[in-house]
Formats: structure tokens, sequence, C-alpha cells
């Protein structure tokens, strides 16, 4: 494990999370957006006394590997543990029965993750990670995925943070469904 010295802006994010339960942090790749927001989840659970699991929203590659990875790789995250739920219908079950603070998935796993949870929705923190993964929600059609998401993001989830690098690669319109999840339409409108 390594040390962690966070960049100069580090602090100042770490302020606007604790300051914002629904945000989001758009930065280059590269630039520590995992990091940042597994110190501050850490923060969350091992001072502030959080006890419900965060669940992290990925592509499947990061979400199978790249946050574990990045949680074992500094010592300040030493024991803060970061459990994938992907692959078959029996594996993820068996890793939704590990205890740990964290969650990965995929978005792909959304519809089934929201499904098999119910009413007893366990994550009060949804961390997106390349959150234009959300960008085709609308309240009334658009992808699976971020339809099931939708079901629990304003009811069951009190903290959500976006991370991506590319917000609006097409334009300002698929900044609505990402925006939604933070705000329930509040700064662009209800509706698409």
């Amino acid at each position: 494990r390594r040390k962690y010295v966070p960049r100069a802006f580090a602090p100042g994010v770490a302020d606007f999370f604790a300051e914002h339960p629904r945000c989001a942090l758009w930065a280059k790749p590269g630039m520590g957006k995992s990091v940042l927001t597994l110190s501050h989840l850490e923060v969350c659970y091992n001072v502030m006394g959080e006890t419900e699991p965060t669940l992290v929203l990925a592509p499947l590659r990061v979400a199978r590997d790249g946050w574990a990875h990045e949680s074992s790789k500094w010592e300040h995250l030493a024991g803060f543990d970061v459990v994938p739920v992907v692959g078959d219908a029996a594996t993820r079950i068996a890793a939704l029965k590990v205890d740990a603070p964290v969650y990965t998935t995929n978005y792909e796993q959304l519809p089934w993750l929201v499904e098999h949870w119910g009413d007893r929705w366990p994550y009060r923190t949804v961390v997106a990670d390349e959150a234009t993964k959300l960008k085709g929600f609308r309240l009334r059609q658009g992808t699976n995925r971020a339809r099931a998401l939708g079901k629990v993001a304003h009811t069951r989830i009190k903290r959500f943070v976006e991370l991506t690098g590319t917000p609006s690669p097409n334009g300002l319109a698929d900044l609505w469904g990402q925006i939604w999840f933070v705000d329930g339409g509040k700064r662009l409108g209800r509706t698409f």
C-alpha cells in the first residue's frame, strides 16, 4: 500500500462532498475521482459512523476490478473493503452476503439489483462512475438501467455522487438525465 498524498484541490472536493450530499464531480480522467470518493466514504463510515452500505455503479471492468484495486492501493483505505457484485446470479447473490461498506456493480445489473432488493433497498449512498451512462433516463421511457435506478433515486437514496470526465459529450441534452438523479428536476426541469 502507498501513502496517499492528496492533490491541491482535494480538500475543496472533500468539503464539497460533505456539504452537498447529492452532487457531481466532473474532472478529467486521472485526476483522482475514485480515491477522492473512497476517501470521503471512508470518513463517512469510520469517523461519522455511517452504517448503511454504498453502491458504486460503473462499467463492467471498472466495477469488477477498478474500485477494489483503488481501495487496496492506499494506506488510509486499509480495511475499507470494496466488494464487486458482478457475474452470474449466484455469484452476485454470494457477493451481496459479504459484509462490506462498499459494493460495486455494472449499470446493466441495475434492473436485477432493484428487483432483488425491492422495498429492502439497503444503499443510502450511490456513486455513479461514468455517470454519462445515466443520460438516457426519462421519467416515462429511456433505458432500463436508468429507469430501474430512478425508482429508488429520490425515495431510498440520500447521498448520490456522479463522477465523469465527459458530462455532455453530445451536447446539453445529455445532461438532463444525469442531473435529474442529483436534483430531481430542480435545475433542468421535471421532464426532458
